[in-house]
C-alpha cells in the first residue's frame, strides 16, 4: 500500500509540476515518493532479474553509465537507468516515478544507475549492486567534500556493498581498498604513450591489480582497448585519455554481464547518442547550439581543450552549485580572447577570473534566464554555452530543454 501511494502521489506531483514549470519538476516528486516509501528504489531494482550495475567516482560517471546502457541495449537487454544524469536520491526516485508502474515495478532486465558519491554511499547498503564501476578520485569538489579522502571513503563503502567491483587500476586511491573486495581493474596499458590523468595525491603504495580492460592507444577521438575476450577499435565521445578510460570501464562491466560481439560494440559506440549536456548539440530557436557541462576546474579545463577559442557567441555560466568560487582561478582561460556573456549566480566571480586572464567580456548577467535570452539574440555561427550544473538546469528549463 505504501508503494502504491508513493507511486500515485509522486506521479501526480510530477504531472502537476510539469504543467506549471516547463521542463522541470523531478526533485520534489522524488522527495515525496521517498518520504512515503523509502524502499521504493530498492524494490524497483529487485524487480530486474539481472540486478544493478552502479557507476560512481569523481569524474566520468555519466559517460561510463551511458556507454554501459547503450551496449547492454545493443545486446538485447531492457535497461532501466536514471536519465539526465539525475544521480542524487531525489533524481533516482524520480526515475522510478517516471518509468515504473503503480506497484513500483520497472519493465527491465537490468538496472544501470549513475550514483553521486555522497548519495550513493548513503543508499548503497539497501541497493546491493551486482557490479559497481568506480572511475577515479580527483582533487576537486573540495568545497563539497573537503578532502579527497572523504570521496575515497564513500567509494570504499560502495565497493564493500557490491558483489564485483570494477575500478581504475591507475588510481592509487581506489587500489588502496581493491584487495578488500572482489575486484577487476581497467586502466592504461604498459606501453601506452600519451596524456595520463592526474589523480588525487595518495602517499600509500597499494599493490597493483592486473588490468582486465586496457587502453592501448588513443589518437584523437579513436582508441584501441584490449580485454581477454577481444580487441576493440572504438570511437570516443570526445578526444582525451579520460574518455578512453571511461569506455574501457564500460566494456569491462558489460563483458562481465553479457557475451557481446566485438563488431556490435564498435558499431554501437560509433553511433552512440551524445551524453546529456556533455558536448551536446541541440537546436534552439532555429540554431544549433553547443552545450558543455563543467563541474569543477578539471572538467572546465577539459572542455576548454575541446573548443577552438573562437566560438561566437560564447557564454560561460557559473551557478549556485559553485559553493566556493575560488576554484575558478584554477581554470586555464588562456585559449579564450572574448566571452560574449557571463551568467549565473556566481557570474561576477567568473568574470573577475576571466578579466585577470585577459579575456574580453561582453555582458555580465546573473539571471540564467535573462542571460540565455540575451545570448540567443547575438549573431554568430557557432553558439556555445559552458555552464555549471545549476546554471545548466535553470537554462535548460527556461528554454524547454529539460528532460
Amino acid at each position: 500500500m505504501r508503494t502504491f501511494a508513493a507511486m500515485l502521489l509522486g506521479k501526480v506531483a510530477r504531472f502537476l509540476l510539469r504543467l506549471v514549470r516547463r521542463g522541470g519538476g523531478s526533485a520534489l516528486p522524488g522527495t515525496i515518493a521517498f518520504k512515503i516509501q523509502p524502499r521504493l528504489l530498492s524494490r524497483a531494482i529487485a524487480s530486474a532479474p539481472h540486478g544493478l550495475i552502479a557507476v560512481s567516482g569523481t569524474a566520468g560517471k555519466s559517460t561510463t553509465t551511458k556507454v554501459i546502457v547503450e551496449l547492454l541495449r545493443a545486446a538485447g537487454l531492457k535497461v532501466f537507468t536514471n536519465p539526465s544524469t539525475a544521480n542524487i536520491r531525489q533524481g533516482l526516485y524520480a526515475a522510478v516515478l517516471q518509468f515504473g508502474d503503480l506497484r513500483g515495478r520497472i519493465d527491465a532486465d537490468i538496472v544501470v544507475l549513475e550514483l553521486d558519491e555522497g548519495h550513493g554511499a548513503a543508499l548503497i547498503s539497501e541497493l546491493r549492486p551486482r557490479t559497481s564501476v568506480l572511475t577515479n578520485v580527483l582533487s576537486d569538489q573540495l568545497d563539497r567534500f573537503v578532502d579527497p579522502e572523504f570521496v575515497q571513503d564513500k567509494l570504499r563503502r560502495i565497493a564493500a556493498a557490491s558483489e564485483l567491483v570494477i575500478l581504475n587500476g591507475d588510481d592509487p586511491n581506489l587500489l588502496e581498498f581493491a584487495q578488500e573486495v572482489n575486484s577487476l581493474a581497467f586502466g592504461l596499458g604498459r606501453t601506452f604513450e600519451g596524456e595520463r590523468p592526474e589523480y588525487a595525491i595518495n602517499f600509500s603504495q597499494p599493490d597493483p591489480l592486473p588490468i582486465s580492460a586496457e587502453v592501448v592507444r588513443v589518437e584523437g577521438t579513436s582508441a584501441e582497448i584490449a580485454t581477454k575476450r577481444a580487441r576493440y577499435f572504438v570511437k570516443l565521445p570526445s578526444a582525451g585519455t579520460h574518455q578512453a578510460l571511461n569506455i574501457a570501464a564500460a566494456i569491462a562491466a558489460v563483458e562481465q554481464t553479457v557475451v557481446i560481439d566485438q563488431e556490435l560494440v564498435e558499431t554501437t559506440l560509433e553511433n552512440m547518442p551524445v551524453v546529456f549536456a556533455r558536448d551536446e548539440r541541440t537546436e534552439i530557436a532555429g540554431r544549433e547550439v553547443r552545450l558543455m557541462l563543467v563541474q569543477n576546474s578539471v572538467s572546465f579545463n577539459l572542455n576548454l581543450e575541446n573548443i577552438s577559442g573562437q566560438e561566437t557567441p560564447l557564454m560561460l555560466m557559473a551557478g549556485s552549485d559553485i559553493h566556493d568560487p575560488s576554484w575558478l582561478w584554477a581554470v586555464d582561460f588562456s585559449k579564450l580572447t572574448r566571452v560574449d556573456v557571463v551568467g549565473g549566480l556566481n557570474a561576477y566571480d567568473l568574470a573577475l577570473a576571466l578579466t585577470y586572464s585577459g579575456v574580453e567580456i561582453g555582458r555580465v548577467i546573473q539571471s540564467p534566464q535573462d542571460a540565455a535570452d540575451y545570448f540567443l539574440e547575438l549573431p554568430g555561427d557557432s553558439p556555445t554555452i559552458m555552464f555549471s550544473a545549476d546554471a545548466m538546469r535553470r537554462t535548460r528549463r527556461h528554454l524547454g530543454l529539460a528532460k
